[in-house]
């Protein structure tokens, strides 16, 4: 039997090896009777070598498992994982002849003898190459689809979410940090068992959690609500996070607002926008969404405010503890400008 997984996702590619380990392994030998050729010994393997690795009769196993990493990147001209990838997997292609002496050699596999071709970034075509093979493409998870995966993950943890705190979670990571999202998952199930896992187990637990309150007092700063912009910004004091930062982050915010929203106005699209302001995912939507509810004559007060509240803590008229509170209750006030109403003022 031939495999070929490929694709950006390393995380579940490793996840699905390990499936099929312990779906060949019926007799608990299997660990004596599995070769891994790595992707450096790839540039250097010969069809014989990799022919003697599969016809290697089983020791005391009904299978074998045979593991090789970039080896259609080199026939194929895939593109390997960033320098070092290319160097391994592309630095001595195959010719002709050996290639097609390696294929012969995936079409004739034992019955007993179970083949895993391991790829990274590699087209649809080369994968297709392999003779006979059982395609497994893994690319990374978009937004829409990661929080499906994440419920699957925490139902076979026998976990269970508060409402809102697995969306919590999921809004800290993107695709290409699955593993680690896997890893909190797992952390919180363990550290939670018997009840459901809340927000504020993720706040205390889950590294990364500390962004996402930056962005929780941002959002309630945006959106008007001063009380929950209040009590985010008094968690984060008690875990001594410098008034100065957090100032920053509600000055970037409204400037990603700001530029979004002129953007907007020139008939940029979203992923436009995104390139101008080097977001994307889920912060982008974010911020485009923000833009478009946010009066622009309060925004620009809002712009300006930030900027005096600058100017007051550099010539000390006021320290910047109490200066970040009174900036927050402001900024929210600000929010609930009537459109009309903000663009008299103007």
């Amino acid at each position: 039997m031939l495999y070929v997984f490929y694709g950006a996702d390393e995380f579940r590619r490793s996840e699905e090896l390990r499936a099929l380990r312990r779906e060949l392994d019926r007799d608990g030998n299997l660990a004596h009777n599995t070769a891994t050729i790595e992707r450096a010994d790839v540039r250097s393997l010969t069809p014989g070598e990799l022919r003697a690795a599969c016809h290697t009769a089983s020791f005391f196993a009904e299978d074998r498992l045979v593991v090789v990493e970039g080896l259609l990147a080199r026939l194929g001209g895939g593109r390997g994982r960033g320098r070092r990838g290319r160097n391994a997997a592309e630095a001595a292609p195959a010719s002709g002849g050996d290639s097609d002496a390696f294929m012969d050699v995936l079409a004739n596999l034992p019955e007993t003898t179970t083949v895993v071709l391991i790829e990274d970034e590699i087209s649809d075509t080369v994968a297709k190459s392999a003779p006979g093979a059982i395609l497994k493409k893994f690319d990374n998870l978009r937004r829409d689809t990661l929080r499906t995966w994440a419920t699957q993950r925490v139902k076979a943890q026998g976990a269970d979410f508060a409402p809102g705190a697995l969306e919590r979670l999921v809004s800290l990571f993107d695709g290409k940090h699955l593993g680690e999202l896997a890893g909190e998952i797992d952390k919180l199930a363990t550290y939670a068992i018997g009840r459901a896992i809340s927000s504020e187990d993720i706040d205390e637990l889950v590294s990364g959690a500390l962004a996402y309150q930056y962005w929780d007092m941002t959002d309630a700063v945006i959106e008007g609500r001063a009380d929950r912009a209040l009590g985010v910004l008094r968690k984060m004091d008690a875990r001594d996070q410098p008034p100065q930062l957090l100032t920053y982050m509600l000055v970037r915010q409204y400037r990603q607002i700001l530029l979004a929203q002129s953007l907007l106005r020139e008939g940029m699209s979203q992923a436009q926008i995104g390139a101008q302001l080097g977001l994307q995912g889920y912060p982008l939507q974010k911020v485009v969404e923000q833009a478009t509810r946010y009066p622009a004559p309060a925004l620009e007060a809002a712009y300006r405010r930030l900027l005096q509240n600058d100017v007051a803590v550099k010539t000390g008229v006021l320290d910047a503890d109490a200066a970040l509170e009174v900036l927050v209750v402001s900024l929210a006030e600000l929010a609930h400008t009537p459109r009309r109403a903000a663009t008299a003022r103007r």
